[in-house]
């Protein structure tokens, strides 16, 4: 007899009717700067200089060498690994202000307090994969024909809005956080990162209810199930039948798993969601006939700024500092001038 667990119960908001969104889904990504020359190089423990202009050094963790970018043509592919350059321009200009600012912060962090192992630079990632920056030779290798139309966009984007950060009230830079999509309402930042922050509270989404996969299933037989908890390490032991497994569950308002009791042991819903590959946190469970399906709802962590919730406000004719001060509690936007 089928037997449901249902650990959470979506929420569905009464909604405008909104336009469907026209993605092309995130390999559609763009460079940097099409005209630019390679970046500065340093070999191997050499610092970079943390100069007074605005520049990203990079410590390229595939190399060992750091990678020094000006300011805009850092932006310009960060915003590429981000955004795809169908999504609407309102849009973009808020996902570069939030990268700017994101990245801004872990800048000013580390020149305060330098960490030895950074070799003088400012973030960390690896490039030959193109983490969290896409350079000019690997977008032109993903854009191909397409290269010219994109980088065109991307770099108007970035230019109307660069020098632009997201503060607090004080003017310090806040923890730009951003997803694909929550699901519907966006998260606390406590309630996923364990700490407070009044810049990250949980807000409405409700364009993410077109975004591509904003509800997956995922299946798993009762064996799959067992093997994938004891390989993340978890020390369950299970007893009884397997629509038994699952006692209780707590979850957030936003819809996010805190808790989930599975045979007696107590999990975090990020526990869960990491052991199962699983888009997100926010999810239900149900058993039937020997197996066991996640059914999921948005992608990411869920807190800050909802990438495709802002592509839906951007149609809606949304400004990107409506868009940033929606997603973004007690928040203000600064512009500052290089020279």
């Amino acid at each position: 007899m089928k037997k449901r667990i249902i650990i959470i119960l979506f929420l569905f908001m009464t909604m405008a009717v909104l336009p469907m969104l026209s993605v092309r889904g995130w390999d559609s990504l763009l460079s940097p700067d099409a005209e630019s020359s390679e970046p500065e190089r340093s070999a191997p423990g050499d610092s970079a200089g943390n100069d007074s202009e605005d520049s990203f050094i990079i410590l390229d963790t595939s190399t060992g060498n750091t990678v020094k970018l000006s300011g805009k043509e850092f932006l310009r592919g960060a915003l590429s690994y981000e955004m795809a350059p169908s999504f609407e321009t309102e849009a973009l200009k808020a996902q570069a202000v939030a990268c700017y600012t994101y990245f801004s912060r872990l800048r000013e962090h580390q020149r305060e307090n330098p960490d030895p192992e950074m070799k003088g630079a400012d973030i960390k990632a690896d490039l030959s994969i193109g983490q969290f920056y896409l350079s000019d030779s690997q977008l032109r290798e993903k854009w191909g024909s397409s290269y010219e139309k994109g980088i065109s966009k991307i770099k108007s984007v970035c230019d109307s809005v660069y020098g632009m950060t997201i503060t607090d009230s004080g003017g310090e830079l806040i923890d730009a956080a951003y997803h694909a999509n929550s699901g519907g309402c966006t998260e606390d930042a406590g309630e996923v990162f364990g700490i407070e922050n009044k810049n990250l509270r949980s807000v409405a989404s409700p364009g993410d209810a077109y975004a591509p996969d904003y509800i997956t299933d995922t299946a798993f037989t009762a064996d799959e199930f067992r093997e994938r908890l004891h390989n993340s390490g978890s020390e369950i032991k299970f007893s009884g039948s397997p629509e038994d497994y699952i006692k209780s569950c707590d979850c957030t308002p936003a819809g996010t798993v805190r808790k989930i009791n599975i045979c007696g042991t107590s999990l975090t819903g990020q526990q869960i969601r990491k052991a199962f590959d699983l888009n997100s946190a926010v999810f239900a469970i149900e058993y039937s006939d020997g197996i066991f399906t996640f059914t999921v709802r948005g992608c990411g962590h869920g807190v800050g700024m909802s990438q495709y919730g802002a592509n839906s406000m951007a149609l809606s004719g949304a400004g990107f500092e409506e868009i940033l001060l929606h997603y973004y509690s007690d928040a203000e936007i600064r512009s500052q001038e290089f020279i």
